[in-house]
């Protein structure tokens, strides 16, 4: 019996380990993939989980030397499984090769980081 435990902690362990990005628990789970594009365009991939909400339940951060900047779609965007889309960064906000931020997606009611990865870009 004590196998099957430590069998299935194993198992969760390799399924879980071994990844910069993190799927956080705030109700929902959201399993995505953020690829920088160019120094002001982000790219954003659902690929599992609840729809995100971005404008009305779910909002963006970027962290930056310091400081976090919040980066809203306008027009307001509900991103479903296998959909992407792509992310202007605000004029202030430029990666530069070599710079590295953290991007955030959070549930606005309850303020819980539902996303976290750690971006750096190398042209």
């Amino acid at each position: 019996m004590m196998c099957v435990g430590i069998l299935a902690l194993l198992g969760v362990a390799v399924l879980l380990g071994g990844s910069m990005e993190k799927s956080l628990d705030s109700g929902t789970f959201t399993q995505l993939d953020v690829q920088i594009l160019d120094s002001k365009t982000l790219k954003i991939e659902h690929q599992g989980g609840a729809p995100l909400n971005f404008g009305k339940s779910t909002s963006i951060y970027l962290q930056q030397k310091g400081i976090e900047y919040e980066i809203t779609p306008d027009p307001p965007v509900v991103l479903e499984v296998a959909n992407e889309m792509t992310l202007s960064l605000p004029e202030r906000i430029e990666l530069k090769d070599g710079d590295s931020a953290i991007l955030l997606i959070k549930n606005i009611g309850s303020n819980k980081i539902i996303y976290k990865k750690v971006l750096i870009l190398n042209s």
